[in-house]
């Protein structure tokens, strides 16, 4: 029976989890463990605080100091395995969404019951149809128990959804490509100009069978059928704009095609590979040079930049991203 004493909006979607938890586990899962690999990275306290606090400036901070596609992918340890994707979906924060996906952030990430974002936002009370329509453009898709609902469960997840108020997202997921990234492959009247061309639909006219869709760049709004349209989901190669982070700040942006964001993307790979690339002959023509400085000013005894280096390479070298865990760890459920 429901609990109508429990003021918690969120209460039945935690006891629908709980629920289908102990039917996987049994009555008795108290003290059952889950075993994480070595590349598992929680989402420390302060940081999952921040970001419902809007506090983006500590989170960016914190994303920046380890491997930033490792901590994208981040989870809340002791609170169900729920990713960072998510606690930015739930607090509205887009851009964050956006960065964290860029950078390599799993779209379709689980938590312990075996339910994704989308589906994990879509349950959520109110209105987060902002949030499901970006998470659909990068190929999110309803999982429930792990598996990918389809048919029937699809059309039950849809109805509970818009159940909890969520009408303009359940009227996303009720069709095939609604609220997705996608390609223009016809067009009607000899619209050629936009074959190739990017869009994103906005909802599905049944009466039509059409579906209203925004032509990304140029913002033109169009009736195509779904034999006019393939599926394009943004990717981090592919997104149609980008969000980066600058002094600890989000910067959006736009662009004028696809093409020049592709570009644009390009350039910063060819960036991060130059700054990367290392004379491998570097260092030793640099203290080649040292040693003859100093052999021609009769300081050749003292000791030299060789030789300094080459304590520091025994020395062990330190971070300030200790690892904490060893081979695997392992995390109670809650």
């Amino acid at each position: 029976m429901k609990n109508t004493s429990v003021a918690d909006p969120n209460y039945e979607i935690y006891a629908r989890e709980v629920n289908r938890f102990e039917a996987e586990y049994g009555d008795d899962w108290d003290g059952t463990t889950i075993e994480y690999g070595s590349d598992f990275v929680s989402i420390p306290d302060y940081v999952g605080k921040a970001v419902y606090q809007g506090n983006l400036r500590a989170v960016l901070q914190w994303l920046g100091k380890g491997n930033i596609k490792g901590r994208a992918n981040a989870r809340l340890e002791d609170g169900g395995n729920i990713s960072l994707l998510y606690v930015a979906a739930m607090t509205n924060q887009y851009d964050l969404m956006s960065y964290l996906l860029l950078n390599g952030a799993d779209t379709n990430a689980l938590d312990s019951a075996g339910m994704s974002v989308l589906t994990l936002i879509g349950c959520r009370p109110g209105n987060y149809a902002k949030a499901v329509w970006l998470l659909l453009s990068w190929g999110a898709e309803l999982f429930m128990d792990g598996k990918v609902l389809a048919g029937q469960e699809r059309k039950l997840a849809c109805a509970e959804i818009s159940g909890d108020g969520n009408i303009v997202a359940a009227n996303f997921l009720s069709s095939e490509l609604g609220g997705r990234r996608c390609e223009i492959i016809s067009a009607p009247n000899n619209r050629d100009d936009l074959i190739g061309k990017t869009c994103v639909t906005e909802g599905y006219m049944e009466e039509s069978s059409q579906y209203r869709v925004t032509v990304e760049f140029t913002n033109e709004d169009l009736l195509l059928g779904e034999d006019d349209l393939k599926g394009r989901d943004r990717t981090p190669r592919d997104p149609g704009y980008y969000v980066e982070s600058k002094n600890s700040r989000l910067i959006r942006r736009d662009f004028k095609s696809n093409e020049d964001c592709q570009d644009f993307i390009a350039s910063l790979g060819a960036e991060k590979g130059e700054s990367a690339e290392v004379d491998p002959d570097a260092e030793a023509k640099a203290e080649q040079a040292a040693t003859d400085l100093l052999a021609e000013l009769g300081l050749e005894e003292l000791e030299g930049p060789s030789s300094s280096a080459s304590k520091k390479e025994k020395q062990p070298a330190t971070t300030g991203n200790k690892k904490k865990r060893g081979g695997k760890k392992k995390g109670k459920y809650i």
